[in-house]
C-alpha cells in the first residue's frame, strides 16, 4: 500500500485483494486507510517526509452508517465507490494534499462480508447464494494540490521552446496513466529533433565526425531511409555504446510505430522506454560538452 500511495500515477489500478471472498476485508472500507504512512515530497521542506492519512470529517460522518454502507458503496452488487483522504506531513504538521481514491470489485461482492451483518430488510438488496470470487482494486482518481512534473534542468534546457513545451507534456501523460498522449508527444520530440541529436554527436570530440557527416549527407538526400539510425553506433563515442545497444535506432524504432496499432498499456510502455533513453542521451552529450569545456578553461588558466 505504501508503494501505491507514493508511487502510482492517477488512473493505474491497484490489485487489493486477489480473492477477496476467501480474504480478508483490509482496504475494502474508507475507515481502514487511516492511520496509514506513505513517503512523499513536503512543499513546505521540500524534502520527502512521512505522510499519515486520515479520513476527511464529511467523509467520515458519511460512511460512519450502516445503511450508507448497504446502499452507497455498491454498484450493480459489485463494491464500487469514492471517497476522500487527507495526508498530513508528519514532520512540519502543517502540508496536506487530498487524495480521492476508488475502489472496485470485478464481481458481486456480499454486502455481508463488508458490514459483517445480514442485508437491512425492506431496502431492496438480494444476495446470491454462492459467492463468486471476486477481485478487489483501487485507484487514484485525483490528487489536490497536483503533482509537480520533476522534469530535469539539463533537458529543458537543451531544447527549444516547442520542444519543452512536447517534453513537459508527455511527462504529464505519463504522470496521469495516459500512454496514448505520452506516446503522441514523445514521438513528435523524435521526430523532430533526432537529426539535430545526432549533429551535436557528430562533434564531440570522440566521435568519428568525418563518418556521421557521410551519414547525414545520405540521410539528407534521401530523408525516407534508416540508414543513419542503423549504422550510426560504431561511429558513437564510448560514452553512448555503454548500454550495449544502439540508443540512436531504439529512440527510431520506438517512435517509427503508429499510434493506431497500439494499446494504451503498449504506448505508455514505449513512451517510458522513450523518455529514459532521450534523456540518457542528452545527459551524455551535456556531460562530454561541459568535460571538453572545464578542460579548455584549465588550459587557458595555465597558458
Amino acid at each position: 500500500m505504501k508503494d501505491f500511495l507514493s508511487d502510482f500515477t492517477l488512473y493505474k489500478p491497484y490489485l487489493i485483494h486477489e480473492n477477496f471472498k476467501k480474504s480478508d476485508k483490509k482496504f475494502s472500507l474508507p475507515f481502514d486507510f487511516i492511520g496509514q504512512t506513505f513517503d512523499y515530497k513536503c512543499k513546505n521542506e521540500e524534502e520527502i517526509r512521512t505522510f499519515e492519512l486520515e479520513l476527511e470529517k464529511a467523509s467520515e460522518d458519511y460512511f460512519n452508517s450502516f445503511l450508507k454502507l448497504e446502499k452507497e458503496l455498491f454498484i450493480d452488487n459489485k463494491l464500487d465507490y469514492t471517497f476522500k483522504l487527507v495526508a498530513k506531513c508528519t514532520s512540519c504538521k502543517k502540508y496536506h494534499v487530498e487524495i480521492f481514491l476508488h475502489i472496485y470489485s470485478d464481481n458481486f461482492v456480499s454486502r455481508t462480508l463488508i458490514s459483517g451483518r445480514p442485508p437491512v430488510p425492506g431496502l431492496g438488496f438480494t444476495e446470491k447464494k454462492e459467492d463468486p470470487d471476486a477481485k478487489l482494486f483501487i485507484e487514484k482518481v485525483g490528487i489536490n494540490p497536483q503533482r509537480k512534473i520533476e522534469s530535469k534542468a539539463s533537458i529543458t534546457k537543451y531544447f527549444n521552446r516547442q520542444t519543452t513545451q512536447w517534453y513537459y507534456k508527455g511527462l504529464n501523460c505519463i504522470s496521469e496513466n495516459y500512454g496514448i498522449g505520452a506516446y503522441a508527444y514523445f514521438r513528435r520530440i523524435i521526430e523532430r529533433e533526432l537529426i539535430n541529436i545526432i549533429k551535436d554527436i557528430k562533434n564531440l570530440p570522440s566521435s568519428h565526425k568525418a563518418e556521421i557527416e557521410k551519414l547525414l549527407i545520405a540521410h539528407e538526400q534521401d530523408p525516407t531511409l534508416s540508414t543513419i539510425y542503423d549504422n550510426i553506433f560504431e561511429h558513437l563515442p564510448y560514452s553512448l555504446k555503454v548500454l550495449g545497444d544502439n540508443p540512436i535506432k531504439l529512440l527510431y524504432k520506438e517512435t517509427s510505430q503508429g499510434l493506431h496499432s497500439l494499446e494504451e498499456e503498449e504506448c505508455m510502455k514505449k513512451a517510458k522506454a522513450v523518455q529514459r533513453i532521450l534523456e540518457f542521451t542528452i545527459q551524455t552529450i551535456n556531460e562530454e560538452k561541459s568535460n571538453i569545456k572545464d578542460l579548455r578553461d584549465l588550459i587557458k588558466s595555465i597558458k
